[in-house]
C-alpha cells in the first residue's frame, strides 16, 4: 500500500472557517484508517507466510523421512554385494571352467577305460569257455567255468550301465561349457568397469542420501526459527491496532471538545479558551506518546522481518548445486538404474549358468555315486574270479602233467584279472576326479539367491526414496521465493515512518501550537470542563493512555481518576495494554 497522504482542506470559504478541532479530528481519523488498513494487510501477509513456512517444513521433514536409514543401508549393501559378486565373476568363471574341463576329461578317461574293461571281460569269458573244453568233463572245472561266466555277465551289465551313465554325463557338459563361454564374453565386456561403477554409485547414493537429509534438516531448522519469529511478530503487530485506537480516541476527544466549546462560547469565552488549550496539550501528549510507541515497535518489526529475509536467502544457499554434484537427483537415479540394469542382465546369465552348473554337478554327483556302487560290484566279481582262478590252478596241479593245459588257462585268467583290477583302479581314479569336479560345479555361491532376489527390491526402495526426496525439495525454491515476497510486503506495510511520519508530525505540531496548559487547573476548570476530561478518560482502553491523561487532570479529581485507572488496569488481562 502506498504512503498515506494528508488530505488538506481546500481554501474555500466553508472549509477555511472550520474550527481547529474539526480539522484535527478529520486528520486523526484519516491517519487511523490508513494505519489500520496497512496492519490488516500485513496481518494477512503474516498468515500467508506462516502457512507457507509450515508447508515448507512439512516437505523438508518428508525428505528427512524419505528413506528409512536401515532400509537405505540394506539397499546400498545389496548393491555393493552384487558389485562384489560381479567383480569376482572372472575368478569364479575360471574355477568353474577348470572343473568343467576336469569333468570332461575324467568322463573321457572313464569311457576309454570302460572299453578296456569290456575287452578284458570278453577275454575272461573266452578263457572260461577254453577252461571248460580243456577240462573235458573233469570234476569241478565245468562248474567253475560256468560260475565264472555268470559272474562276468554281471560285471558286463554293470560296465554297460557305467558306460551309459558316463555317456549321458558327457553329453551335458558341452551345454554348460557353452553357457560358460557366453558368460565369459559378458564378463570380458563388463568387468571390471561395470561392477566398479555400481559400487561407486552405491557409495554415491549413500552419500547423496546423507547430504540430502542434512541439507533438508538444516533448511528445516532455519524454517522453524522463521516460523517462531513470525509467531512472535503476530503479537508485536498489535501495535498497529493499539495506535489506531489511540488516534481514534484522540479524534473522539476532539469531538467532545467541539461540543463543549459550543456551550462555552455562549457563556465564558476565556474558560473555553483555557479548556481548548489544555485538551490540545493533552492530545499532543497522547499523539506524541502513541507515535513514539509506534515508531519503536515498527522499527523492531522491520528489523525482525529483514532478519527473516536474510534467513530465507540462507535457506536457498545449501540447495545450490555443489561442485561434487555432477548431476541432479533425477539424472543420478537414471545413472544408477542403468548400472543396476546392466548388472541385472549379467546376473541373469550368471543365474542361468549357476543353475545349469548346479544341476550338472548334482547329476554328476549322483552318477559318481551310482558308478561307485557298480565299480564295487565289479571289484567283487574280479576278486571272485581271481579266487576261482587260483582254485583251478591248484586242481590242475594235483592232476600232474594232465593238468598243464588247465594251469596255463588259469594263469591267463589271473593275468586278465590283474589287467581288470588295474583298469578298474584307473576308472576309480577318474571317478574321484569326477566327484571333486562335480562337487565344485554343484556348490552354489554363498548368499547368491538372496542377493539376486533383493537387487530389484533395493532399486525399488532407492527409487521411492529418491522420488520423495525430489518431491520434497522441488517446492523449496517456490516456497522460499513466496516467503521472501511476503516478508517484503510485510516489511513495507509496517514501515510506518515512511508512510505516517509526516502526517503524524504535522498533526502533533498543530496540537502543540494550540496547546495552552494552565498553571492551576483546579481554579480554571468549570464543571463543564471537568465533564469533558472525565468523558475523555472514559473512552480510554489502554493503561498508557490513562497514564498520559493523568498528568492533565484537575488536581482535586486526580485521586478519583487514579482509583478508576487502577480498577481499569486490574481488568486488563491480555498483556497488550
Amino acid at each position: 500500500m502506498g504512503c498515506v497522504e494528508h488530505k488538506a482542506f481546500e481554501a474555500d470559504q466553508g472549509i477555511a472557517q472550520a474550527p481547529a478541532w474539526r480539522v484535527l479530528e478529520a486528520e486523526l481519523a484519516s491517519v487511523a484508517s490508513g494505519l489500520d488498513q496497512r496492519f490488516v494487510d500485513a496481518g494477512h501477509s503474516l498468515e500467508r507466510a506462516y502457512d507457507t513456512v509450515g508447508r515448507l517444513i512439512g516437505s523438508l521433514e518428508s525428505v528427512t523421512n524419505a528413506l528409512d536409514r536401515d532400509a537405505a543401508d540394506r539397499a546400498v549393501a545389496t548393491m555393493r554385494a552384487n558389485a562384489d559378486r560381479l567383480a569376482s565373476l572372472p575368478a569364479r568363471q575360471k574355477k568353474r571352467q577348470q572343473s568343467l574341463d576336469v569333468l570332461q576329461q575324467a568322463s573321457g578317461a572313464v569311457q576309454k577305460e570302460i572299453v578296456r574293461v569290456d575287452r578284458t571281460l570278453d577275454l575272461l569269458k573266452i578263457c572260461g569257455q577254453y577252461l571248460k573244453v580243456a577240462a573235458a568233463g573233469a570234476h569241478g572245472f565245468a562248474e567253475f567255468a560256468d560260475a565264472m561266466v555268470s559272474e562276468l555277465d554281471v560285471s558286463e551289465r554293470e560296465i554297460h550301465e557305467i558306460s551309459k551313465d558316463v555317456g549321458q554325463l558327457s553329453s551335458t557338459v558341452p551345454c554348460v561349457i557353452e553357457i560358460n563361454r557366453v558368460l565369459d564374453s559378458e564378463c570380458a565386456r563388463l568387468c571390471p568397469h561395470v561392477p566398479d561403477k555400481l559400487s561407486a554409485d552405491a557409495i554415491g547414493l549413500q552419500q547423496n542420501q546423507i547430504d540430502a537429509a542434512k541439507r533438508a534438516e538444516s533448511i528445516a531448522t532455519i524454517a522453524r526459527d522463521i516460523r517462531a519469529k513470525l509467531s512472535a511478530a503476530h503479537g508485536a503487530m498489535q501495535i498497529g491496532d493499539i495506535t489506531r485506537q489511540r488516534l481514534e480516541h484522540a479524534a473522539q476527544a476532539c469531538r467532545f471538545l467541539g461540543t463543549a466549546l459550543e456551550e462555552f462560547d455562549r457563556v465564558d469565552a476565556s474558560a473555553a479558551k483555557a479548556l481548548e488549550g489544555q485538551v490540545m496539550a493533552l492530545l499532543a501528549a497522547q499523539v506524541a506518546d502513541a507515535t513514539a510507541d509506534l515508531q519503536r515497535e515498527t522499527r523492531a518489526l522491520g528489523a525482525s522481518f529483514r532478519g527473516i529475509a536474510t534467513q530465507v536467502a540462507s535457506m536457498l544457499a545449501p540447495h545450490e548445486p555443489r561442485a561434487v554434484d555432477a548431476a541432479s537427483d533425477g539424472v543420478f537415479l537414471q545413472l544408477l538404474e542403468d548400472s543396476v540394469a546392466e548388472v541385472d542382465a549379467v546376473t541373469a546369465h550368471l543365474r542361468d549358468a549357476d543353475t545349469r552348473s548346479t544341476q550338472l554337478g548334482s547329476e554328476a554327483s549322483a552318477t559318481v555315486r551310482r558308478l561307485g556302487e557298480r565299480l564295487t560290484t565289479i571289484h567283487r566279481v574280479t576278486g571272485g574270479v581271481r579266487i576261482m582262478a587260483w582254485n583251478s590252478d591248484l586242481r590242475s596241479y594235483r592232476m600232474g602233467r594232465a593238468g598243464d593245459g588247465l594251469a596255463r588257462i588259469a594263469a591267463e585268467i589271473r593275468c586278465s584279472v590283474n589287467t581288470l583290477e588295474m583298469v578298474s583302479g584307473a576308472v576309480a581314479s577318474a571317478f574321484e576326479r569326477l566327484s571333486h569336479a562335480a562337487e565344485a560345479i554343484g556348490s552354489a555361491p554363498d548368499c547368491d539367491e538372496d542377493t539376486n532376489d533383493s537387487l530389484p527390491e533395493a532399486l525399488a526402495v532407492i527409487r521411492a526414496g529418491a522420488l520423495l526426496t525430489r518431491q520434497g525439495m522441488s517446492g523449496l525454491d517456490r516456497d522460499a521465493g513466496a516467503i521472501h515476497d511476503i516478508v517484503a510486503e510485510m516489511t513495507s506495510a509496517v514501515d510506518c515512518e515512511t508512510a505516517f511520519a509526516e502526517p503524524l508530525s504535522r498533526i502533533n505540531a498543530q496540537l502543540e501550537a494550540l496547546a495552552m496548559p494552565v498553571v492551576d487547573a483546579s481554579q480554571t476548570m468549570t464543571p463543564t470542563s471537568e465533564q469533558v476530561f472525565h468523558a475523555i478518560n472514559a473512552i480510554y482502553t489502554m493503561a498508557q493512555e490513562r497514564h498520559v491523561h493523568r498528568r492533565f487532570l484537575p488536581g482535586d479529581d486526580q485521586p478519583d481518576v487514579q482509583a478508576s485507572t487502577a480498577m481499569a488496569d486490574a481488568d486488563d488481562f491480555d498483556g497488550l495494554f
